[in-house]
């Protein structure tokens, strides 16, 4: 046979890339703080029926009061209206996609969402809006299951060109313009509304990822779409 030895170094080749793909996955965990509502979404039906909300109102939505950053509510949806919105509320929105990163650090989450930043602006800039798509082995509906994994391979294949290789846990910038169209939950992250609530600005703590950017950008909202159950390329504002 010939072509043997490069018939053998493709075989190491390829298993060297399904261990490492398999690494990526291997010391993920489920999470915590209000896990359940954030693998979920029981008013969700279709992507169809989402209510569309401009990003310009999400990204300044304010804080709930105090009470909801307790564990009365960590396994069911808040039922306080901040607006027109609730908590649970299928929503659709539209905006600049700059950043996409894997929830699997060392000294915090390993529940392997997708971390997604999305802005106003086409450049980079400060205060975004976070949305998450989670990891599909850890959802029980199958519906769900089945949308997550569809979203997180749109990510792989399209923004990071390799259907194979999750994101960086740092994050990936985008060095394209990317205008999406997200759809999903809305979701209070109550965890991080109680460090924003900080009465002391040298302490509050602001959500954001700033990849290996050195300018950050911060989301000043608690609110998220979590768990995204579409997003696509949708044509850009004129």
């Amino acid at each position: 046979m010939k072509n043997k030895p490069n018939f053998i170094l493709f075989l190491i080749l390829l298993s060297c890339s399904i261990l490492a793909f398999g690494q990526t996955n291997s010391n993920l965990q489920p999470g915590i703080d209000r896990w359940k509502v954030k693998i979920s979404a029981p008013k969700f039906t279709t992507n169809d029926d989402a209510k569309p909300v401009p990003l310009k109102k999400l990204i300044i939505l304010p804080l709930l009061e105090k009470e909801y950053s307790t564990n009365k509510y960590s396994d069911t949806l808040i039922p306080k209206k901040v607006e027109t919105l609730t908590e649970g509320d299928i929503i659709s929105t539209k905006g600049y996609l700059h950043l996409v990163a894997l929830e699997n650090s060392s000294t915090d989450h390993r529940d392997g969402d997708y971390h997604i930043q999305l802005t106003l602006n086409p450049t980079w800039s400060d205060s975004c809006f976070i949305v998450e798509i989670p990891y599909e082995e850890f959802v029980s509906n199958p519906q769900l299951k089945t949308l997550f994994a569809q979203n997180r391979s749109f990510i792989r294949k399209n923004l990071l060109k390799n259907e194979t290789k999750d994101p960086s846990t740092t994050g990936n910038i985008m060095q394209n313009q990317v205008y999406v169209k997200v759809t999903g939950q809305l979701f209070y992250d109550a965890i991080h509304a109680s460090q924003m609530r900080n009465p002391d600005p040298a302490k509050r703590k602001y959500r954001g990822k700033k990849g290996r950017n050195t300018t950050p950008s911060h989301s000043y909202t608690a609110w998220e779409i979590h768990p995204v159950t579409n997003i696509e390329f949708t044509p850009k504002p004129r």
